[in-house]
């Protein structure tokens, strides 16, 4: 007979259980990945200026069955503040997922009552056929399951960082300075205003990443300039080692080939070669990626500078984000990438059912998923 699940909030006691699951539950496909968080668990939520909930499902094992987090912040809906929240990190172990998954409803309804919130998003990959039948199917038998409408396909795109190469393009890039701080803030905010979920660069959320990301910097802040010195894009490179990896368990089917002729290519090139089972990738983010207009000449240079700053570096790739009809596409000529598919759904509790949402970028900042 199976021991009973409780589904209860996780405390910093939790931190061993919660690393283990989620490294033991990975992604998988050609690439077999698992996401590394040591040493601290709750260290990617502490540096949000959000609030953190991580439920658990617990059996009284040493090992935890599942796990699902939410982050509630302030935000934009509609083109007004609102409060927002993001729903991740949701991992089950597969003999024992049906008895922690059915508090999911419950839990989220408790969630929206006790923060206000009942407007939230998630991402989904979509080949992950399992997930999205069990998330965004409903089913008479769970009256409390939350609804899912889709927002937007997106792909995360990996710039795989191979010979070196020097930027080329006619827009100037160059990194940011504290002076450069007013007219940053300002095109974010304005663009964030107009998004779903946006964030409120309005109120301090780039200076809260300056200082509470580890290793998130003005230096490493790119920005695109007319001749004018008139802000055309702006982005951060961000490396998230010290809060998120990912380590390769697994090269598949043409993935397999695809390494070896990487990596023979990397040696006579020099660049660094992809990890063997067991290692880490060396990557970084795009975040808090804008770019006036969504002209792809801008985030071309921007691509190019990040990539001429990273590859000397030993990094793998770095990734951000494109949507589906993106007019951002055309910036990837020239470069080697690897996409991974996800779709975008707005979630609401059973009690509201809202199924239209305003079209375009939302504020889903692909650093923190």
């Amino acid at each position: 007979m199976s021991a009973v699940v409780t589904p209860r909030l996780a405390t910093p006691n939790d931190n061993r259980a919660c690393l283990e699951l989620f490294s033991a539950v990975p992604m998988r496909g050609e690439l077999v990945l698992s996401t590394q968080r040591e040493p601290d668990f709750f260290g990617l939520y502490a540096m949000q200026k959000a609030e953190p909930f991580t439920w658990v499902g617990d059996d009284g094992s040493a090992q935890l069955v599942g796990m699902a987090s939410a982050l509630v912040r302030d935000g934009w809906l509609d083109g007004a503040p609102a409060r927002v929240g993001y729903l991740g990190d949701l991992r089950m172990r597969f003999d024992r997922a049906r008895s922690f998954g059915r508090f999911f409803g419950e839990l989220f309804e408790t969630l929206c009552a006790q923060t206000g919130c009942s407007a939230y998003y998630t991402s989904i990959l979509s080949s992950n056929r399992a997930a999205l039948n069990a998330l965004t199917k409903r089913r008479e038998k769970r009256p409390n399951q939350p609804w899912y409408h889709r927002l937007h396909a997106f792909d995360a795109v990996s710039v795989q960082l191979t010979r070196r190469r020097t930027p080329s393009s006619a827009v100037r890039v160059r990194s940011a300075t504290a002076a450069d701080l007013p007219q940053v803030i300002d095109a974010l905010s304005a663009a964030h205003r107009r998004r779903p979920f946006g964030y409120r660069f309005d109120q301090g959320e780039l200076e809260h990443r300056l200082a509470h990301w580890p290793g998130f910097t003005l230096d490493d802040t790119l920005l695109a300039l007319d001749g004018q010195g008139r802000l055309l894009g702006v982005t951060t490179l961000w490396d998230p080692s010290a809060v998120k990896r990912y380590r390769v368990h697994e090269y598949n089917g043409s993935m397999k080939w695809v390494k070896r002729g990487f990596n023979l290519a990397a040696s006579l090139a020099r660049w660094p070669k992809l990890p063997e089972p067991g290692g880490e990738f060396r990557y970084a983010y795009l975040a808090n990626l804008w770019v006036r207009d969504d002209a792809p000449a801008t985030l071309h240079a921007l691509l190019e500078h990040a990539y001429a700053r990273l590859q000397p570096r030993g990094f793998h790739f770095f990734t951000f984000e494109l949507d589906e009809h993106d007019p951002l596409e055309p910036a990837l000529k020239s470069f080697m990438a690897r996409r991974l598919g996800f779709t975008l759904f707005g979630v609401t509790p059973a009690s509201i059912a809202r199924t239209s949402w305003p079209p375009g970028r939302t504020g889903f900042e692909i650093a923190l998923a």
